[in-house]
């Protein structure tokens, strides 16, 4: 009996957390790049392509390029090194696109 509460207990706080993140996901044209842009809001220093890749899982890495292009394009972020050890920094508030 207790590992039966033990597991029921952990399926419905595994659904509890899946219902939260539903209700964040968004749907339609833009929501891909605008789940990149919310994420580049949320970093405080300097950041790889990888570290968005890791807070948005559904979305490729040509997708996060293309947005970090506009972005720099638009002076919002400024590019720091080059290659693989590239970072990207915040020059100013990140608006959406």
């Amino acid at each position: 009996m207790p590992w039966l509460n033990y597991f029921w207990g952990a399926l419905i706080r595994s659904y509890k957390e899946f219902e939260e993140r539903v209700g964040t996901l968004r749907s339609g044209r833009g929501a891909k790049g605008d789940q990149v842009v919310e994420a580049i809001k949320r970093r405080l220093g300097p950041f790889a392509i990888s570290d968005i890749e890791s807070e948005c899982p559904g979305v490729s890495r040509d997708m996060i390029r293309n947005v970090l292009r506009k972005l720099r394009d638009e002076n919002v972020i400024l590019p720091q090194g080059k290659g693989r050890a590239a970072k990207m920094v915040g020059q100013k508030k990140v608006m959406l696109c």
